[in-house]
């Protein structure tokens, strides 16, 4: 069942839902009680259609932040900075209602200030999330090549899925680079699904996933080509680098202890894999088809 505490970050943000919520509440409190309804012909609805635009649009930034984001520092000064500017985007739609007697004039003058003091966070922010997004670019550097489509992203593993990786690895002989392929199996993956369930089945290929991108270089590519194998792309190494790649990642998948959330007692799992070179004039089709037929041949010969 959907829940939404599950789908969002909402849960960890309790806080700032509540400072938006008073955000909020203290504008209307002061204009309310500062200010005196204006008379109906008065009112102008078209400023009140743009500037109740803008509060429900930096209510909307703020509610997506705070869906999406995790905590910390970058989310904290993204929800202080938009809520200046939403506590002065609403002293001003207020205005479109009430009337100020000239003692409460100072409120009128300060709708400006929170709104400048939010721009100069927002805008310390905005720097701050560049720095972590260069830092997350750097780990995603081993799930994706040239460009970012979220709808190839695979949702158990998030990993891309394997159709990115058949063309990253076409792009990547068109350029006329030099490197090398592997398909990884997980064995008796079919096993580990009836005895522990699709659910934990799940689990542990996402962990699987994590490990993957753990022992590869920058520049390398793993993706989940089809159920439980997962696809690499190796440029610019030779043979035995090739190799020796894939080798320590099947030992570390081996030496993997998975525990299944009821039991204290450790899984342990194996993986084999295949191998090949891939240059500017290879069939990638026929090496797919290639690899893939001796994994089947392995893993009829191991049962």
């Amino acid at each position: 069942m959907f829940k939404l505490r599950n789908h969002t970050q909402f849960g960890h943000h309790k806080g700032w839902l509540a400072f938006t919520v008073a955000v909020l509440s203290l504008a209307l409190v002061l204009s309310l009680n500062a200010g005196n309804p204006k008379p109906f012909s008065d009112i102008s609805w078209l400023d009140i259609l743009g500037e109740g635009s803008i509060v429900l649009l930096t209510l909307a930034w703020i509610l997506s932040a705070l869906a999406s984001r995790p905590p910390g520092k970058v989310t904290r000064y993204i929800v202080i900075g938009l809520g200046c500017i939403l506590f002065s985007a609403s002293l001003d739609l207020l205005d479109e209602f009430l009337r100020y007697p000239p003692a409460s004039h100072w409120l009128s003058m300060i709708e400006s200030f929170p709104a400048v003091f939010g721009m100069l966070v927002m805008t310390t922010a905005l720097y701050l999330w560049h720095h972590e997004q260069r830092a997350i670019n750097i780990q995603l550097r081993r799930r994706e090549w040239d460009y970012r489509d979220h709808g190839e992203i695979d949702p158990i593993t998030q990993l891309y899925r394997g159709e990115y990786w058949q063309a990253r690895a076409a792009a990547f002989q068109e350029s006329g680079g030099n490197g090398y392929v592997a398909i990884i199996d997980i064995n008796d993956f079919s096993y580990f699904n009836e005895r522990y369930g699709q659910a934990e089945g799940d689990r542990y290929l996402h962990e699987v996933a994590q490990l993957l991108i753990m022992n590869l270089r920058q520049q390398d590519l793993a993706c989940r080509y089809a159920g439980d194998r997962f696809a690499l792309l190796l440029p610019d190494v030779c043979e035995t680098q090739a190799y020796n790649i894939v080798k320590q990642i099947c030992i570390s998948i081996e030496h993997v202890a998975y525990r299944h959330q009821a039991s204290a007692e450790a899984i342990y799992t194996s993986a084999r894999a295949e191998v090949a070179q891939l240059t500017p004039v290879s069939h990638l089709p026929k090496i797919l088809k290639g690899m893939l037929g001796k994994l089947e041949k392995g893993q009829r010969t191991a049962a």
